[in-house]
């Protein structure tokens, strides 16, 4: 099980934090139909790839057969100055799913 929190910098790149993670899951683990998983994306609607890097580990996830827990949280700055407003509700409602 993996809950993936990731901002997005550039056009829709991964921060220095978690590229390598993404990375080697993409290279080294291949499919993973036994993986359950959430998505934290938190990104700025005022830029062209608004949560790019959460929509692209989940991208690479569903393409590997995991399997996504609820719907990818996309946590917009310029609506949720202050995002764990947002994400406690919506860890706790994830959690309960599990």
């Amino acid at each position: 099980m993996a809950l993936i929190v990731t901002s997005t910098t550039g056009h829709g790149d991964f921060p220095d934090t978690i590229s390598g993670l993404f990375h080697a899951i993409k290279d080294q683990l291949g499919h993973q139909p036994a993986l359950r998983y959430g998505v934290i994306a938190l990104g700025d609607s005022s830029y062209d790839h608004f949560c790019g890097a959460g929509k692209t580990f989940d991208a690479l996830l569903q393409e590997q057969g995991a399997q996504r827990i609820g719907e990818v949280l996309l946590v917009d700055a310029t609506e949720n100055p202050e995002p764990e407003a947002v994400t406690s509700p919506w860890v706790e409602a994830w959690g309960a799913q599990l």
